[in-house]
């Protein structure tokens, strides 16, 4: 780890976290990338054996189809989790996806996870990513109190993508006093509007 700067990283690979969740992000996911054409989730909702889950969930069985089992987890075509039905319904957070650009890979190794509520640090990373260079991981994601990322990037974006290791989580939240100053507004103009309107009249 560089200790000027904060990075936690293993050779290619940089950690960072944002203030977001699996769910969040899968929702703008972009597709087409080969890169990031196979997913394999690792934990749901805090199951790290997702892949039992399928025999308790129909549901899931149905929605994944023939997903391949390895070991613990599920390996996917990452073009399922755009789905919006299969994020609604299967990604509630502490959940954990990597990335593949193909469906030959390892398995992961069951001493070492990303999900939350810790960030990501170098001991954790340092334990995954052997496995992550080694299958040609490009990305992985692990939620719980906000969203950990290890992701390949060089130059500026490695330091870009640190860095939000060390934002702190937002405490904004909607405020019903905000909402009713906003309502209060809106009702307040509308009087005048009509007032002006019966002037003009």
């Amino acid at each position: 780890m560089d200790r000027k700067v904060g990075v936690v990283r293993y050779k290619q690979y940089v950690a960072g976290w944002l203030n977001s969740s699996v769910h969040d992000f899968l929702e703008f996911f972009p597709g087409g990338s080969g890169s990031t054409a196979y997913a394999l989730i690792t934990c749901l909702d805090s199951n790290q054996d997702p892949a039992s889950s399928v025999n308790n969930n129909p549901d899931l069985g149905n929605a994944v189809g023939s997903a391949k089992r390895l070991k613990r987890g599920l390996l996917v075509p990452s073009r399922l989790l755009r789905d919006a039905s299969i994020r609604d319904h299967f990604f509630f957070g502490y959940d954990e996806i990597w990335f593949f650009p193909s469906d030959k890979i390892n398995e992961k190794p069951e001493s070492a996870s990303i999900v939350g509520p810790c960030r990501i640090d170098q001991a954790r990373l340092d334990q995954l990513g052997h496995w992550m260079a080694e299958n040609g991981c490009s990305l992985g994601l692990g939620d719980g109190n906000g969203l950990n990322i290890i992701v390949k990037a060089t130059g500026l974006m490695r330091y870009l993508v640190a860095h939000t290791l060390s934002q702190r989580q937002s405490s904004f939240q909607p405020d019903k006093l905000w909402v009713q100053d906003e309502e209060h507004e809106s009702s307040t103009a509308r009087p005048a509007t009509v007032r002006s309107a019966d002037h003009d009249a």
